[in-house]
């Protein structure tokens, strides 16, 4: 089996842009971008990418006949309403659609107890991955792979998730700094999209583990300095203060950014993909960045 037709759903987002650009480079499919009727943006405008239109409100009758020819659905927009993207599951299912890519990426695996415990967006995923695999039973004829990446390691500088302030010098580590986590820069996920589509079968039905590095926050801020030639001011952090702190905000009321300041304390502790079963590095033929390289490029890239 080989797939021809990738239909993505949210190509104009951080992740969804790199990974339309990384499924065009690829030269294996013909790209689909999915837009909602009322989006005013042009994805992929100027190149071979297709284009669809889909409901605004994602109903599934609209949604099966949008995505009719598809080999392929990758959802990669906001999991924030959670009905949406399981009617989405079950469209691609209804419209024969072979592969379906949930939303799953970062920065924390739906499976953690803890995660899902502690936040709603990760029951939803969990939900959504159960959605895959109750449809992928009942229809052999549908499959799904869910891809888990890790702290998006470059975007998680530009928007604060990491706690590496470039501009000030400061690092905030959580507490003796020992426990080592994968991360993956946003061209790393498009990697990975990519060499699971070019292997159906080995693929096919599960949850992949996938990094541009498994390290610990010292040496990330290590080689901070080493690429930046300055000393940073280094601030511990009681992991378990912070995010009693923080579950107790978020239960008052709900924040976006004390859900992310959540979500980067489970990505920085409980995201060593190394030992999980589904380590898909070698199955997908990728091997880990270079540390150092990748910080100069973030750290390039933010002084502009």
């Amino acid at each position: 089996m080989a797939f021809n037709k990738v239909c993505l759903v949210g190509g104009n987002g951080n992740l969804g842009t790199i990974l339309l650009n990384g499924l065009v480079a690829a030269g294996d499919f013909t790209v689909t971008v999915a837009k909602r009727a009322s989006s005013k943006s042009t994805p992929g405008a100027g190149s071979s990418v297709e284009q669809i239109t889909i409901p605004d409100d994602m109903n599934l009758a609209g949604l099966t006949d949008a995505l009719r020819g598809q080999d392929v659905v990758i959802a990669s927009f906001p999991l924030v309403d959670v009905n949406q993207h399981l009617r989405l599951v079950e469209a691609a299912a209804l419209a024969g659609v072979k592969r379906f890519i949930p939303a799953d990426f970062g920065s924390c695996d739906a499976a953690s107890p803890n995660a899902r415990r502690l936040l709603k967006l990760y029951r939803d995923k969990d939900l959504v991955r159960h959605k895959c695999e109750e449809i992928a039973a009942a229809n052999p004829a549908f499959s799904w792979t869910a891809l888990v990446c890790g702290h998006f390691f470059d975007f998680g500088f530009h928007d604060g998730l990491l706690h590496f302030d470039l501009e000030n010098k400061t690092a905030d580590i959580l507490d003796d700094g020992s426990v080592r986590a994968s991360a993956s820069t946003l061209r790393r996920v498009a990697e990975g999209t990519v060499a699971a589509l070019r292997r159906p079968e080995p693929t096919r039905n599960r949850t992949l583990y996938i990094q541009s590095f498994c390290r610990s926050q010292p040496e990330v801020l290590a080689a901070l300095e080493r690429v930046t030639g300055v000393t940073w001011t280094r601030r511990t952090i009681d992991s378990k203060a912070f995010l009693e702190e923080a579950s107790r905000k978020l239960a008052a009321k709900y924040d976006k950014h004390t859900m992310e300041e959540i979500v980067f304390v489970l990505g920085a502790l409980e995201a060593d993909w190394t030992k999980e079963e589904g380590f898909a590095m070698e199955l997908l033929g990728l091997e880990d960045e270079d540390l150092d390289q990748v910080v100069a490029e973030v750290v390039a890239g933010l002084g502009k």
